[in-house]
């Protein structure tokens, strides 16, 4: 590093020292974030992307339990005939039974010297590092909720290139616990979901109605959106581009298309299956962190020419209602035009 990279390493590290309580030898070991500090970072990822702000993120003490409902997806109306029995009150944790296991999860970063000496040219070089840095997390944890099948004691991202085997995500979950909910052949014995003019399915307007009204409608809460696969919008804006002049709109990462699909107001989002449909309110989406589960070093490696950043965090994925939430999968689309 050049003399004026190594200042400022220096003292962005004592920066950071300063920051999470500890001294700038510990930086360099590894040690346990703090409650606030960690809740500083999980909202600085948040932040970061348009998506997760619309999902619930939240801590938890333990490291596995039942999912935390934020809302109560199940009727409380009712009457009861005191003269014989009590009223009985309606449980806010549903019957699901599913329960979450937060998964340690690494997040490091290497920065070569040549690089560091590239950046040390921003005065606030500390600050462009860790907002990329967060922007990764962010875009990591989408892709873990969407494509996450398993959690592996040691992830393969050469085979696993869409984070798959880091955590089960959102839809592996829908798939596992409300089969009922997750669509996968809309011609019985076929395996495929068919859109198209000779498909089961006309056009995605059709086939998001269809999802929409797998969700009961006792546990519908009024802000359903539908998350659309870019493949599938690609396939119907072709169609709507020409005759419409539809253009979506970009907000933040999340693209919000001007078509409404199924009634509902639809969205584009990073890391989604290209193919995929997701219908759900997204603060259905649950994100979990285990409190005082962060770890973090940073310290220089000289013998490999770069700085190192260790970063994880024990997080699981969880729908607060699996009712809520109706899905297809995604491997199984197929356009049938004729």
């Amino acid at each position: 590093m050049k003399q004026r990279t190594v200042d400022i390493f220096k003292a962005m590290m004592a920066a950071m020292a300063e920051g999470y309580g500890v001294t700038p030898e510990q930086i360099k070991s590894c040690f346990a974030v703090s409650e606030p500090m960690e809740t500083k970072l999980n909202s600085a990822i948040q932040d970061s992307s348009d998506f997760l702000q619309r999902i619930t993120i939240m801590p938890v003490t333990d490291r596995k339990g039942q999912a935390v409902r934020v809302n109560v997806s199940q009727p409380l109306a009712k009457r009861t005939n005191v003269s014989n029995k009590d009223r009985a009150a309606t449980d806010m944790s549903g019957p699901d039974g599913a329960e979450y296991v937060c998964k340690l999860t690494e997040f490091d970063v290497a920065m070569g010297y040549d690089l560091l000496d590239a950046w040390a040219r921003f005065p606030d070089f500390a600050q462009r590092y860790m907002t990329a840095v967060y922007r990764r997390i962010a875009l990591d944890r989408m892709m873990i909720g969407f494509h996450g099948t398993s959690a592996a004691a040691e992830t393969n991202s050469t085979t696993n290139s869409n984070l798959e085997d880091v955590n089960i995500g959102w839809l592996k979950l829908l798939e596992t616990h409300a089969a009922e909910n997750f669509y996968k052949e809309s011609t019985e014995g076929t395996g495929k979901i068919t859109i198209g003019a000779a498909g089961d399915y006309k056009n995605l307007d059709q086939l998001t109605y269809g999802i929409y009204n797998m969700i009961p409608t006792a546990n519908r809460s009024g802000g359903e959106v539908a998350i659309v696969g870019r493949q599938l919008v690609a396939n119907d804006m072709g169609k709507a581009l020409a005759k419409h002049a539809q253009t979506p709109t970009e907000k933040g990462q999340v693209m919000v298309l001007d078509k409404a699909y199924g009634g509902l107001p639809a969205i584009v989002v990073p890391g989604f299956p290209d193919k995929g449909l997701l219908v759900t309110d997204t603060e259905n989406l649950h994100l979990y962190y285990q409190e005082s589960g962060m770890r973090r070093q940073t310290k220089d490696n000289p013998r490999r020419n770069r700085v190192e950043d260790f970063i994880s965090s024990n997080e699981a994925y969880m729908l607060g209602d699996f009712s809520g939430a109706a899905a297809i999968d995604a491997s199984n689309v197929e356009f049938k035009e004729s």
